[in-house]
This record gives structure tokens, sequence and C-alpha cells, in this order.
């Protein structure tokens, strides 16, 4: 089992992975530095987990199957458009609940009004939980009426594309051990309300804290928006022929897909693949 001190390797990646998609149909981007972009197209490697892009949909080469589907360029409503920032994004895997942190069982200067803050309980012993949390995100996004087009290019509709992302200044992803033990994560720091001209902006100021030294912790804060923790995958639906007295209304926009699940089995606690029995019925003993 990995802790502290291991090297992170595919095995916790993939876990890690598996336990948030399962709560949210979005992949954790493993090295939030280097960004997963909107319109980015590709496959998961069931190796890593990582995205293996492939292209973009923004690209020169990409531009007349934009067109050839009635998206007006000059318009730029392919463009990703942005939400506002939002004060906080947390989640968690499904064995795993958030408790409040006791601020007086811990004597740490500047948790009682930490930007984000909690303790979070493994449900049950041997099983590993994953905690991922952003301070500040943004979110890009295609809109629906571009989606529902983009469905309709031949070459989209044999991978996954990005349609959502996520960007920060901060953020956190822990994986437990198997103790079951509660942990503990706050992001620390204080600033000025109005910081004078010339002095360092709020988030150089914070810092990321935990109470425990077990378990696969990654984190990071910047004055900027540089992370990207978090992108959405969809895939476009296949069609099933059957028989109906009459068709079924079309899918539009995200309707039109579906979020693909990691390209893996099961995964043991460990971040192994849990292998398949197949029963042959033809080896039973006579």
């Amino acid at each position: 089992m990995w802790s502290w001190d291991t090297k992170p390797n595919a095995n916790a990646q993939r876990k890690f992975m598996a336990l948030v998609f399962n709560r949210t149909e979005k992949y954790p981007n493993w090295d939030p530095l280097s960004e997963i972009p909107v319109g980015s197209y590709g496959r998961i490697d069931s190796a890593t987990g990582n995205l293996d892009v492939q292209g973009s949909i923004y690209s020169d080469d990409f531009k007349q199957r934009l067109i050839d589907v009635g998206i007006n360029l000059e318009s730029g409503e392919h463009l990703p458009e942005e939400c506002p920032e939002e004060s906080e994004f947390t989640t968690w895997s499904k064995n795993v609940r958030k408790i409040e942190l006791d601020v007086d069982s811990h004597a740490v200067p500047g948790i009682t009004t930490a930007a984000i803050k909690g303790t979070w309980q493994v449900l049950r012993k041997d099983t590993i939980g994953a905690v991922l949390l952003m301070s500040k995100p943004r979110m890009k996004h295609i809109t629906p009426h571009v989606l529902g087009k983009l469905a309709r290019i031949q070459l989209l509709q044999d991978v996954h594309l990005v349609t959502k992302a996520f960007y920060c200044p901060a953020f956190s992803f822990y994986l437990s051990d198997t103790s079951g033990e509660s942990f503990s994560i706050a992001l620390l720091g204080s600033a000025p309300v109005l910081a004078p001209v010339g002095t360092v902006d709020a988030m150089d100021t914070m810092r990321w804290w935990s109470d425990k030294k077990t378990g696969l912790r990654r984190n990071g804060c910047k004055t900027e928006p540089c992370f990207n923790p978090l992108y959405q995958l969809l895939h476009v639906r296949h069609h099933r022929y059957t028989r109906r007295i009459s068709p079924s209304p079309e899918r539009t926009g995200e309707q039109a897909y579906i979020a693909p699940g990691p390209p893996w089995a099961p995964l043991s606690e460990d971040g192994t693949e849990v292998p398949i029995c197949i029963y042959d019925s033809d080896s039973e003993e006579e």
C-alpha cells in the first residue's frame, strides 16, 4: 500500500481517478499544471488513467469539419464559454463522509478562518478513500447547442471529447490508506481584504495543511487559476436500431453523449485490477 513517502504510481493514480469518477462522472487530472483544454479529444490510457490527446476541435485542420455540421466560425459560437468563479468545489468518494473539523484540537494558526477546511472519515476499514478540493474554481465548457452539432462529426464518434475543464489557483488531492482513520485538511492563510500596492497576493500567503502523513497527497497554491485539476469527458451515444411504431425523439446537446467510464476492470484497494472469472459450462465434470 502506498504511503506519504512512496512515489506515486499508476495504481494509486488509477484508484484516485476511479473513486472521483464514480462520484462526479468527471476525471481528475493527475498533473494539474499540465492543461487538458476544452475541445481536446482522445482516449484514456488504461495503464495510467491519463488522457491520450489525439487532437483538438480548435486546430486549423479541424475547421472544415465544424463548417460541414453548420457551425459558424466567425460568430465564435464554438469557442469555450467561461462560467463565473465559485468559492469552492469539494468532492469525495462514496465511502467517505465529511464531519466538522474540531479546530480546538489542532494548534494551527489560522485554521479557524481557513478558506476550506474539514475532517473526512473513511466509513469502512481496509478501504481507500479519496478527496478532491478546489478553491475559487472556474469552469470552461462547450455549449449544449454546439455539442449537438459536434455529435454529427464522424471522427468524434470514435473518441472521447473534453467538454468541460475546471481551473483554480489552489487544489488538493488526497488518497487515504486503509487504516480507516479520519483525516483533516485545510487551506490556511490570511491577507488584508484590500491589500496595499506591492504586497504579496492573498494566494501567495496560503498553504494546504493536513494532520496526516499517511496516504498520498498532492496539492498546490498559486496566484492565478493555473491549475486544471478536473475535466469532463463525453462520448457520442451509439444508436440502437430497434423496431418502433414511432421513432424516438432525437437527443440534443449533452443528451447525445454519455460519460465514458474508466477503461479497466474493477480495482482492488491497492489499485490493481481484480481478475474476472468467466464460468465455462463446457468445462463441467460429467
